[in-house]
């Protein structure tokens, strides 16, 4: 998956920049619930979203974005194949862009990732790399 190979950290290092889409910058926040993020998504097996595969028409991957209104917070969105969406009707796309939201949503929680509460469908915002503990 990672040109540079190594374990899923030194690739969730690597994608951190390559999985952010429109050219958006981080702060060094998100730049930590980035790694975060992907590290979790790696050891389910979901790929990374690539601005260079993507280039080249492979843009099926989990991507990320900063959370609007929110620069310590992340939007993890998944992109589905654009060849696939063409060929699908729209409530198709749109129940499985729901499930894969949900995916995610469920992944980052179980790694302990601060999400916040928001409708299942919608894509998951990660607010922190730990959830804070209720006392």
């Amino acid at each position: 998956m990672n040109p540079l190979g190594g374990d899923y950290r030194v690739q969730a290092r690597y994608f951190a920049d390559l999985a952010v889409l429109g050219g958006e910058t981080f702060t060094e926040h998100q730049e930590e619930l980035a790694r975060a993020v992907l590290e979790a998504v790696l050891l389910v097996g979901l790929p990374p979203y690539n601005i260079e595969a993507a280039a080249d028409g492979e843009e099926t991957g989990v991507a990320l974005a900063p959370a609007p209104g929110n620069n310590r917070a992340l939007r993890v969105l998944w992109q589905q194949d654009a060849a696939a969406v063409l060929h699908l009707r729209a409530d198709v796309c749109d129940a499985q862009q729901a499930a894969m939201n949900q995916t995610l949503r469920t992944i980052l929680a179980a790694h302990r990732l601060w999400i916040e509460d928001g409708p299942l469908g919608e894509a998951p915002v990660v607010l922190g790399s730990h959830r804070p503990s209720v006392k």
